[in-house]
């Protein structure tokens, strides 16, 4: 008989399996964990709503020919205030796609679990979606070793004629060769702050919704450049 385990994790993703059959991915403290919910969408299986992104879920299941087979799962908790505004719910779900690319199943590291989590109840308890959206990237890609260089150039540790080179790691001067998009000492400052100030201090900011949306920007070129995406 195959050997059943038990694991509480953030729902990031489901994807339709085969006809009646769902997958869904869950970031859990020993990582990510992708699971086969047998019959999920057939309007009569609870597993099918149970396992909504954006929900916390205990799931029992057990492992045959190299697949997680659920066998039981059970809602613990949502984030309402997300789920029930569009913006918050739209910068939440793109943030979990982050998880999905970043993280590959059987990498155990609970920190990734913690961070996640920490950073959707702030969303939830009044965090800015914008302020979320790069913090929470910032600090993922850290967490996952691949944080962007912040602190001046990546070759000289100049401050001066800063551009951003993800293909290099971050802030690259253009007397080293930075050839990309110009960043400011104000844009710089305001992805250092995002990137370091504890989670409390990060609703406290007032980083202007141009800096938000160019730090974005960036962090989708980094993206683009570290996961060929």
């Amino acid at each position: 008989m195959a050997e059943l385990a038990r694991d509480r994790g953030i729902v990031l993703r489901t994807q339709d399996h085969a006809e009646t059959d769902r997958i869904a991915v869950l970031l859990t403290p020993r990582g990510r964990l992708d699971v086969l919910a047998k019959g999920a969408r057939r309007l009569e299986r609870s597993a099918g709503a149970v396992l909504d992104p954006l929900h916390v879920v205990d799931v029992i299941h057990y492992r045959r020919r190299g697949l997680h087979l659920l066998k039981e799962a059970s809602f613990v908790r949502t984030f309402p205030a997300v789920r029930g505004d569009l913006d918050r719910a739209t910068a939440a779900l793109k943030a979990l796609r982050w998880v999905v690319d970043l993280v590959p199943t059987g990498a155990a590291d609970d920190r990734l679990y913690a961070l996640t989590l920490e950073f959707l109840d702030a969303l939830d308890g009044g965090l800015p979606p914008a302020v979320f959206t790069v913090a929470y990237t910032l600090r993922l890609l850290s967490a996952a070793g691949l944080g962007p260089h912040l602190t001046g150039c990546v070759r000289c540790a100049g401050t001066d004629g800063l551009t951003w080179s993800p293909e290099r790691g971050g802030l690259l001067c253009a007397r080293c060769g930075g050839r990309g998009d110009p960043v400011s000492a104000r844009l710089g400052g305001a992805l250092e702050a995002l990137a370091r100030l504890p989670l409390p201090a990060l609703a406290r900011l007032r980083i202007p919704d141009e800096d938000l949306a160019n730090g974005a920007a960036l962090l989708h070129q980094f993206h683009a450049a570290h996961l060929g995406r």
